[in-house]
């Protein structure tokens, strides 16, 4: 693992990362906790990638749905003939980690929003924090709101988003 900084020169000391694309060493952390605290018994994570966040949770305490889309990193824990999910299983999770390609992931919050199970959990990386236009975390931060689902944005270096389906 790696200063953050080397990948995210404002962020504050102490955030630690292992590359420019992972999710940083304390989000994984808080999404374990979360998945601890509300103790789903379907979890939905989309970008599972080399697995960072994947390796926080515990598997097995819930049925769990991993999707890649990245052909390459489409391994087990993901799903390895579906990329993404559908609206059904947005419907059965009750905790949704999004952190897939925001080509993807701008898609998923608005499924999330439209289709989610009433009282799941989402948890999106990557939602900005002072970003500007010109960066991706803008993109999705504008998925956010426009899902008009109230949540509570994270200060972790590239941003988060934690929020409670209504």
């Amino acid at each position: 693992m790696v200063d953050e900084r080397t990948f995210t020169p404002w962020a504050a000391p102490g955030w630690e990362s292992w590359d420019a694309y992972s999710p940083e060493v304390g989000f994984c952390e808080f999404v374990a906790t979360m998945q601890r605290m509300t103790a789903p018994s379907v979890v939905l994570e989309t970008g599972v990638g080399v697995g960072r966040v994947t390796g926080f949770l515990n598997l097995d305490a819930c049925t769990y749905l991993g999707f890649e889309h990245d052909p390459r990193f489409r391994i087990p824990p993901a799903d390895p003939d579906r990329p993404g999910p559908d609206a059904e299983d947005m419907g059965r999770a009750d905790l949704v980690i999004l952190d897939s390609d925001p080509s993807q992931r701008l898609d998923e919050i608005a499924m999330w929003a439209e289709c989610g199970k009433s009282g799941s959990v989402c948890v999106v990386h990557d939602a900005g924090n002072g970003h500007g236009v010109g960066y991706v975390h803008h993109q999705v931060r504008q998925a956010i709101e426009a899902s008009r689902i109230i949540g509570v944005y994270l200060s972790n270096p590239r941003g988060g988003w934690v929020a409670q389906h209504p």
